[in-house]
């Protein structure tokens, strides 16, 4: 499944291309993805062995966590191809699903005690729960240990379950993210030369202007 993952990524829209929208990812700037779906930059990352442990993990955690589990979760693959008035099409694959949930399944270093930490996870699953109309959903967090045993232990599991119509708040906030990179991606296409700077807000440029202006007036008063 990695493989088709990978392939004709720069068509669809993915779930894991929704943190990096909302500029939640430590990994990849939002321009960045802009440039790679408007076609103008690839996307070399392979894989490393933090991606390599959890792919090994997650058919092991997903098999546990269907342990005497009446409605087992199995992996899934939903595609549609962008319609002619459309920039891009949506592509997801699922840790998990049965009939009323969505599973999915990440292995970090880092453990937090709310589901709200983990932010850059939760509006993956919840864009996964809104576009399967799936009413609920399961983050499974698994802690990687330092020597990369892949030994299941599951007192290093977390789960966090999530329910749809308690999240409408922050769902709203991915919709406005996706609509608002859209409409970047649409100006990206058109311009290819176009900046990272050009694409903010009027009043963002004129807020830092404004406030390196201050800095130096500050700068000045303490000389």
């Amino acid at each position: 499944m990695q493989e088709s993952v990978k392939q004709d990524r720069e068509k669809y829209l993915g779930g894991s291309d929704i943190g990096v929208i909302m500029n939640l990812s430590p990994f990849k700037s939002r321009f960045d993805l802009l440039l790679e779906k408007a076609g103008y930059k690839e996307d070399t990352f392979e894989g490393n062995v933090y991606t390599e442990y959890g792919n090994t993990l997650e058919p092991i955690i997903r098999d546990w966590i269907n342990t005497n589990n009446p409605h087992p979760f199995k992996e899934g693959k939903h595609v549609r191809e962008a319609e002619p008035d459309e920039l891009i099409g949506v592509r997801i694959h699922t840790d998990g699903e049965n009939d009323e949930a969505i599973l999915e399944i990440k292995t970090t270093s880092q453990v937090y005690e709310s589901v709200y930490d983990y932010k850059l996870y939760l509006v993956q699953l919840l864009y996964y729960m809104v576009l399967t109309g799936k009413p609920y959903g399961l983050l499974a967090v698994y802690e990687r240990p330092e020597d990369l045993t892949t030994e299941f232990n599951s007192n290093r599991l977390h789960i966090f379950k999530v329910c749809l119509d308690e999240e409408q708040g922050l769902v709203d906030e991915i919709n406005r993210a996706i609509e608002l990179f859209l409409t970047d991606l649409a100006k990206v296409k058109t311009n290819p030369l176009i900046t990272e700077q050009e694409l903010l807000p009027a009043e963002i440029p004129d807020i830092t202007s404004r406030i390196l202006a201050l800095e130096s007036q500050l700068a000045y008063y303490k000389k």
